[in-house]
């Protein structure tokens, strides 16, 4: 009798066992598409942050390249403002030279005319020969504008009259720059003529050509030598005006 209640007893558990393992594969098959659809979500979530992350990734990228090319583009203009700051320092440091020289050639030529007219009537930095003072310009200017120069200083471009002045003029220019003179050709074929528009005489002195069309062309004294050129050009001037009354 044991035995059988035993067995029955057995039995019971066996069946309410089964049943307990039937209901919970019920409840995991339930929750297995929850499960399942979670992770899908999870995935699709997933891959749109990467999908996302790589668009921001590739958008900084092309930031980045961007201003690359406007740093690089920059350098470069730096540095050619750079060589041209460079180029025109080295030529303002060959003008300041040329400059110095040519004041103390004025100087000397200065001293040397003040020997034999200690109370010289001319005004200071000019130099006297005959009844005329001259002045050597240390700026540079076209023609026109050393006319303009001259005559600020109340006198004119150098007309030169003798073969005595001519003599003394290129003299007192050995030094290797260029000055404007008073002689001027307005237009090809026509004649020379000084600023005040008196006539050049031929016989003065030869003007040599230098086979230019552009037109007018000026004479200049240059290291002891006539030049004829472009009146456009830049040279220094001599200017002339007659001695003051003692």
């Amino acid at each position: 009798m044991a035995e059988e209640v035993t067995y029955a007893d057995l039995k019971f558990m066996t069946l309410r066992q089964t049943k307990k393992q039937q209901e919970e594969g019920g409840i995991r098959d339930k929750a297995s598409p929850l499960v399942s659809h979670r992770w899908r979500l999870a995935a699709a979530i997933l891959g749109i942050f990467c999908v996302a992350l790589l668009g921001a990734s590739g958008a900084l990228s092309f930031k980045v390249l961007q201003v690359h090319r406007i740093a690089r583009r920059q350098n470069e203009n730096l540095t050619q403002q750079r060589e041209m700051v460079e180029n025109l320092l080295t030529t303002l440091s060959v003008l300041q030279d040329r400059n110095l020289n040519l004041s103390e050639t004025v100087q000397q030529l200065s001293n040397k005319g003040s020997n034999s007219h200690r109370c010289s009537p001319c005004p200071e930095r000019w130099i006297q020969h005959g009844e005329n003072c001259y002045y050597l310009s240390t700026k540079w200017n076209s023609w026109e504008e050393s006319k303009v120069q001259c005559a600020t200083l109340n006198s004119r471009l150098l007309k030169i009259e003798s073969k005595e002045e001519l003599a003394f003029v290129l003299e007192s220019n050995q030094a290797n720059y260029a000055f404007w003179i008073g002689l001027i050709r307005r237009t090809a074929g026509s004649p020379w003529l000084w600023e005040d528009n008196s006539t050049f005489p031929s016989d003065l002195f030869k003007i040599p050509e230098d086979g230019s069309s552009n037109y007018p062309i000026c004479v200049s004294i240059q290291g002891g030598n006539l030049i004829a050129s472009d009146c456009l050009g830049y040279r220094f001037c001599m200017c002339e005006k007659v001695v003051s009354p003692a």
